[in-house]
């Protein structure tokens, strides 16, 4: 239904932001916080493929050395202090280098991609997340940068399929496996990791919930805690 942008039966009218409610805007809406779940879903998958691959020193979400100060730097770059990336690990394309990951879930559909082909999607969102991390990262950091880009109807962009194809091939080579059948496993899971956020943004709730849930649920906290 996502991919073909068909209509889901019974689903509400207006979203609890107060906007009409469709597909496009269950995926795009704030409320409730669904675009963040959905893209720690893939953060944390993606940390836990390289930890499988023998990949060492994986971390989620770590912080960059402060370059405040460093004017060789581009303009366009990140310079915040504190900043961090989603996910780093050494062992992806060198035994020493550290790799740092930033993952972006766009939906093709929504109003500024519905008239772009889905190849200029990928490049427009590796772009932007290139500019602002990658000479951070190559000049202080002192490692190499991979924009982890997905679309909410499973597709993945060229430096995503590039990273997971070295991984597969790290796995294959470390359990004796088949690189067809790694490669099919890892896009799979990292598919389903995809499709749980979305149907949890399709489903979930973003309205207020009623007085009289709040009081139920009172009561059962009151009886809990008499127990």
């Amino acid at each position: 239904m996502v991919r073909y942008d068909w209509a889901i039966p019974d689903m509400p009218t207006f979203c609890g932001c107060g906007a009409k409610n469709n597909i496009d805007h269950a995926l795009a809406c704030k409320k409730g916080g669904y675009p963040i779940l959905r893209h720690n879903a893939i953060r944390d998958t993606t940390a836990l493929i390289m930890r499988e691959a023998g990949c060492v020193d994986v971390q989620i979400e770590p912080s960059l050395q402060d370059c405040s100060n460093d004017s060789s730097l581009h303009q366009h770059t990140n310079k915040q202090a504190g900043a961090r990336l989603d996910v780093s690990a050494r062992g992806i394309f060198g035994t020493f280098e550290r790799t740092f990951c930033d993952v972006r879930v766009s939906h093709p559909n929504c109003p500024s991609n519905v008239f772009k082909p889905i190849a200029d999607i990928y490049k427009e969102h590796e772009a932007a997340k290139k500019r602002e991390y990658e000479e951070r990262v190559l000049q202080t950091e002192k490692g190499s940068f991979v924009p982890v880009v997905l679309t909410t109807s499973g597709g993945m962009g060229p430096a995503c399929k590039n990273m997971l194809k070295r991984l597969a091939q790290k796995i294959a080579k470390k359990r004796g496996e088949r690189y067809s059948d790694v490669i099919n496993h890892l896009r799979t899971r990292i598919r389903f990791s995809l499709l749980r956020g979305v149907l949890v943004a399709l489903t979930g709730e973003r309205g207020t919930p009623s007085h009289k849930s709040d009081k139920v649920n009172e009561d059962h906290d009151m009886y809990s805690v008499n127990f």
